[in-house]
């Protein structure tokens, strides 16, 4: 669609559509995420249910409804069978047959890298050995590895001999910039006594907001793996600016997982587990093994990171979500431990979602945040749109909700409240019921919006003077961030609350959940 601005004699840009345009990488097909077997199962691209087959701090509240799927196998043979993608589960879909290597994202925080005390900072040489000889390990079980490296700013401490990480925005920076290199030459000299090569990307948010940027860096990261490089990325702290910050790099390893299409995503912290509650100060919390619906998760964004890096449990399991959303399963591994990754590959060896069997395999070493269901292909444009910043949210209606599951656009009839400024294009955060759903990029302006919520399309040029698109969201700018079938189940209501006088002040304000920020 085109439509024309009563001011402008050019014509605005057609909404942004779901195919890759012209220049960016090409499809990547993956081989089954088992090395050994890959006559016997494959995925297609953006497939869930490809789980991870190979061979063989802080904490944060979270429900006690997601307690039940703590350390019960026998429940979570039970959610296995329900979600259909447990480790080491292939898909039956039709679509290309993987083709490479299975892919790992692995991030590590300063707080498994580093230990400070009164004297200071130093490294923690031994975590640092054991993670290198992990990476090593999985190379030669033919995986891909990208790692998400933090610490540059814990380097530096070291470099310049300061007792404590600095407090001022403009020395931090500093300190980073001198920081980073110390951190690569450390990696290079470690990774070297294995053979293996390392590259360095330094990134900014930035780097993800421009589609053809987005998928610049994807293919230079794909170039990497392709000449046997482990590339090593860090948050580029040095320039950053706040408004350009990805904010911890437990989001910078989701998006890179979700960019690269990665067969698993791997995040070190400082604790063994997610728990129901902080085991430090509740005696009764509880270790979740296994979360079968990490996007149900309701997250305590107040909880405290270690106090080495920036992040704590609550982005991690943000991350996991983001991760999740895109079909891409992820754990949770004790930082002091690198080499439990190994009992999430085995624990999926032989997994097939509901055998009478899924309650007698040993869990992992960790806590394992399974994949959602893919109802639709997630290509590259939908992998770019969860990169991309939203503050902006509207609030949709049941039947709005339904015709998202069921694959349809995004109409501004179903639309009960906009919240937030945002021009033409940009990503606004889907909410129903006081819970995000999804993003999308939005084909209108937020006062186009606040006009033409709830009305029909055959009423849009009337009312704006000028042609415009009958979708506020096309379907394929679209992507969800729940499980359809959880929006197909609700009753269509009315579309808008009561506007009238007898109706005034009875239309509650929107909740905002910031868990998916």
């Amino acid at each position: 669609h085109t439509r024309k601005h009563p001011t402008l004699t050019s014509e605005l840009p057609a909404p942004i559509m779901s195919s890759t345009p012209a220049g960016s990488p090409a499809t990547r097909p993956r081989k089954s995420v088992s090395p050994a077997s890959s006559a016997s199962s494959s995925r297609p691209r953006g497939q869930s249910g490809g789980g991870l087959t190979g061979q063989g701090g802080s904490t944060s509240s979270v429900p006690a409804a997601a307690a039940a799927a703590g350390p019960s196998a026998a429940s979570i043979a039970g959610a296995s069978a329900a979600n259909a993608v447990a480790i080491g589960a292939t898909s039956s879909s039709a679509g290309k047959e993987s083709t490479d290597p299975p892919l790992l994202v692995l991030k590590v925080g300063t707080s498994s890298l580093m230990v400070s005390d009164s004297a200071g900072y130093r490294v923690n040489l031994a975590n640092l050995a054991r993670l290198v000889d992990l990476i090593g390990s999985l190379r030669r079980k033919n995986y891909q590895v990208v790692l998400i490296s933090s610490g540059a700013v814990g380097m530096g401490c070291i470099k310049l001999g300061l007792q404590s990480r600095p407090t001022s925005a403009r020395t931090k920076k500093a300190v980073a910039a001198a920081g980073q290199s110390h951190l690569m030459r450390m990696y290079e000299d470690l990774f070297g006594t294995l053979r293996l090569q390392v590259a360095q990307l330094l990134i900014n948010q930035s780097d993800f907001l421009d589609k053809d940027h987005w998928s610049s860096v994807k293919t230079t990261l794909m170039e990497c793996l392709k000449l046997g490089v482990v590339p090593i990325i860090n948050e580029n702290d040095s320039t950053n600016t706040e408004a350009m910050r990805f904010g911890d790099n437990d989001n910078l390893a989701a998006l890179t997982a979700v960019q690269l299409e990665a067969s698993g995503l791997f995040l070190f912290t400082d604790v063994d587990y997610l728990y129901t509650a902080n085991p430090r100060t509740d005696p009764d919390a509880k270790p979740l093994r296994i979360v079968p619906e990490p996007w149900a998760l309701k997250v305590d964004t107040d909880a405290a990171g270690s106090g080495l890096g920036t992040g704590g449990m609550s982005t991690k399991i943000v991350a996991a979500r983001t991760a999740s959303t895109a079909g891409i399963p992820c754990g949770l591994i004790n930082g002091q431990h690198p080499g439990r990754l190994h009992s999430f590959l085995e624990y999926g060896l032989d997994s097939k979602p509901g055998s009478a069997e899924d309650g007698d395999r040993t869990l992992p070493e960790g806590t394992y945040f399974m994949a959602m269901p893919q109802e639709r292909t997630v290509g590259d444009t939908r992998r770019w749109i969860l990169s991309l910043p939203a503050s902006a949210e509207l609030l949709l209606d049941d039947g709005c909700a339904r015709a998202l599951a069921n694959k349809k656009s995004l109409l501004p009839i179903g639309i009960l409240k906009v919240t937030g400024k945002f021009e033409r294009h940009e990503c606004v955060k889907l909410f129903h019921r006081s819970s995000e759903i999804g993003r999308a990029i939005i084909n209108f302006t937020s006062e186009e919006l606040l006009r033409l919520r709830g009305r029909h399309s055959s009423e849009f040029e009337a009312i704006l003077g000028y042609t415009c698109p009958p979708e506020a969201c096309h379907r394929g700018n679209v992507i969800l961030t729940v499980d359809g079938d959880s929006l197909r189940s609700f009753d269509v209501i009315g579309k808008l609350p009561d506007t009238t006088s007898a109706g005034q002040g009875k239309t509650k304000p929107i909740k905002r959940n910031s868990s998916f920020s």
